[in-house]
């Protein structure tokens, strides 16, 4: 089951580099043209070249026809799903739940690239999250015979979208410049359908808000970016969210020690 879990999450990995790549541009879509192409050359890759992982390896991160560059993120978001899918195996086991946070971390790893690369968070990997989190979520509650489970969720999608909105509306008015993008509140509508609401969604913002400030701070300081520049804000949402997947529940009781709660 590991090595199964171990090729899933490669081959996986390797469709979600052509969704990386592909949805973003206008005109393009992850099933048209059928085969990956280089996009220097634009020749049509040769199938025992697409092998997940391997291939970058045997080409030396070159491409076979022109030579060009490929990428480092492609193996790098490849490895990335293999190790979530191995972890989250790991955690879940196979069940609805383990399903679930496979289906997750799938969405949130193209969203945090494509966000990092064109600061926005494509509706179409939101839409495909909601529809899929629904219908797990709502399995999960049948098995369970508990309906508040699937409430939770659909009341964390909610109120994570409306909390965010109002974030992103203050900061803006006390920035006076736009402090979020629509997509950063859609993708917390999504973490609230798959993670629940309350503590999850707080501590949700809370890690995504501390991360982004540590990072943004160190990529000013740096001279990578300056104060004016955009950093976007979904990669930490989608490490947050990870992060509360795995471990919140520990999390929260440590949280609720300190401050003398528990």
């Amino acid at each position: 089951m590991w090595i199964f879990i171990f090729v899933l999450g490669a081959v996986i990995g390797s469709f979600l580099n052509v969704c990386i790549y592909r949805i973003p541009r206008d005109g393009m879509s992850v099933h048209s043209p059928r085969r990956s192409f280089c996009p220097e050359c634009k020749e049509p890759i040769k199938t025992f070249d697409t092998i997940p992982l391997l291939s970058y390896l045997f080409l030396f991160g070159r491409c076979r026809r022109c030579k060009a560059r490929i990428s480092v993120l492609y193996p790098c978001v490849e490895l990335a799903t293999v190790l979530l899918f191995l972890v989250m195996y790991h955690r879940f086991g196979i069940s609805l739940e383990g399903l679930l946070a496979l289906v997750f971390v799938t969405l949130l790893i193209p969203i945090s690239v494509i966000d990092a690369q064109h600061y926005i968070i494509p509706n179409v990997l939101i839409l495909t999250g909601l529809i899929f989190g629904f219908v797990i979520v709502s399995a999960i509650a049948y098995q369970r015979a508990d309906i508040w489970y699937l409430l939770t969720r659909l009341i964390g999608a909610v109120g994570g979208g409306v909390v965010l909105w109002l974030v992103a509306v203050v900061g803006s008015a006390v920035l006076r410049k736009k402090a979020m993008g629509g997509g950063d509140i859609k993708l917390m509508a999504l973490n609230g359908l798959f993670l629940g609401a309350w503590p999850e969604q707080a501590m949700v913002i809370a890690f995504s808000a501390l991360s982004g400030a540590i990072v943004g701070t160190a990529l000013i300081v740096s001279g990578v970016k300056s104060r004016q520049s955009p950093i976007p804000y979904g990669p930490f949402l989608s490490g947050a969210a990870v992060l509360v997947l795995l471990w919140g529940d520990g999390l929260w009781r440590t949280y609720l020690q300190l401050v003398g709660w528990y």
